[in-house]
């Protein structure tokens, strides 16, 4: 697997649109096209550090497609949640929310 896929299965992950990676990572959308498209272009090291933080993974998993072993484990396991979440209803998902609300605020 290459950049230009693990990018483009990373903001499909994100649920995001391409727009919307871009412009939160501040880029042009005709650039978020040459890094996912048939170019396959690789990002400067600054946009892609910038591209990382808007998907909540890393360069160098983006790179290289390793990551360290603790969050291989973290991502699968929110991987793992994040896809069963998606048949919820909208009152289970509403009380999933609120746990994890109170996790968050015992956890900052």
């Amino acid at each position: 697997m290459d950049f230009r896929t693990r990018l483009r299965e990373e903001i499909e992950y994100s649920g995001l649109l391409d727009k919307e990676v871009a412009a939160k990572a501040n880029i042009s959308k005709r650039a978020i096209d040459s890094y996912v498209g048939s170019q396959g272009c690789i990002p400067s090291a600054d946009v892609a550090v910038r591209l990382a933080q808007v998907l909540n993974t890393t360069v160098e998993y983006l790179v290289t497609g390793e990551t360290s072993t603790f969050q291989t484990s973290n991502d699968n396991k929110i991987k793992s949640i994040t896809s069963k979440l998606k048949h919820f209803s909208e009152k289970d998902l509403s009380i999933i929310n609120a746990v994890v609300d109170g996790l968050d605020e015992k956890y900052s």
